[in-house]
Formats: C-alpha cells, structure tokens, sequence
C-alpha cells in the first residue's frame, strides 16, 4: 500500500478492523493488475473462460434480492439488491473500482450507525461494493454505444452465474 497506493496508506491503516483492511487491499490489488479475485472459501464449478468475454472490463454478481429493506438487514444483507464482493474480474484501473477506494479513503473515520459490524459493511464491505458498481452501470453508455476501443464497462450477472451459495 506504502508503495502502490500512498495516497491511500492513512486510511488503509487508520481502519478498524483487519477486514475493513483486507476489504481495501483487495481492492486495491484489482485497481492496480486487475485479474480475478475470489474469496479463499469459494468455489469454481464452471470455467471463467464460459463467463467472459473478450471486452469485459468488470464482471461481478448479484449477491441476493430481498422485498424489503427491513427483510435484507434481518439476513444480514445492508442493501435490498446486493451485489457481492467476494469473487470479481477487473481490468487494471476501472473507475468503478477507483471509486470505491477513493470512498473508502474519505471514509475510513465515518461512523455509518451504532453497529460496528454494519459500519464494516457499509464502509468497506458490499454496502459500500454495490453502491458504487451499481451507481457506474447506471452511469456508463448503454451497451449498444460500448465497443472494444477501450470503454469502460460493467457486466452483472446473475446469481447463478456469479455467486450462488446455500
């Protein structure tokens, strides 16, 4: 972080929690060489080379959907649409992903609520994730306009494509 990213080096260690840190650094390793994360408890049962294609620039997945706000916090869930957090593809320096770290960055000493746990998911964690991915898909050129000339994009795909659990 001291190296790749100083400008976010006070935030990264000003965090509270070791995986509000291991939230960021994540995001800053797919800001800086892209690839593909996922979670160390997760499992592949299909190749990413049938998920993928060629002009993808940011793959994630919806996580889970709920009716009401009030039935996605009683799961544990902060969003009512969630997108997850624990596997993505990213090419090195999408602006949605910059987006998230420069949030974090300004927000690493913001108290969301009185739950410390919520503040971990808001501040670091898929509160914070779907917001932004959700805010650039709304933002970035309807498909028709995106090519292969180096627009930036992002593709969501459904849960079970990209993140189906029990």
């Amino acid at each position: 972080v001291k190296r790749e990213f100083p400008e976010y080096l006070e935030a990264y260690n000003s965090l509270p929690k070791d995986v509000e840190r291991a939230d960021f650094f994540r995001y800053m390793v797919l800001l800086k060489v892209g690839g593909t994360y996922a979670d160390i408890d997760t499992e592949c049962r299909m190749s990413l080379d049938d998920l993928l294609e060629p002009t993808d620039t940011l793959v994630v997945g919806w996580e889970n959907e709920f009716p009401t706000e009030q039935k996605a916090i009683k799961r544990h869930y902060v969003r009512k649409k969630q997108i997850l957090q624990w596997v993505a593809v990213a090419a090195p320096g999408h602006p949605a992903i910059r987006a998230v770290c420069d949030f974090i960055n300004a927000n690493a000493h913001s108290q969301f609520s009185n739950n410390t746990n919520r503040d971990t998911l808001e501040r670091t964690g898929p509160g914070a994730w779907t917001d932004f991915m959700l805010a650039f898909a709304r933002d970035m050129a309807p498909a028709a306009e995106q090519g292969d000339d180096g627009t930036w994009g992002i593709r969501i795909l459904p849960r079970v494509q990209l993140g189906a659990h029990p």
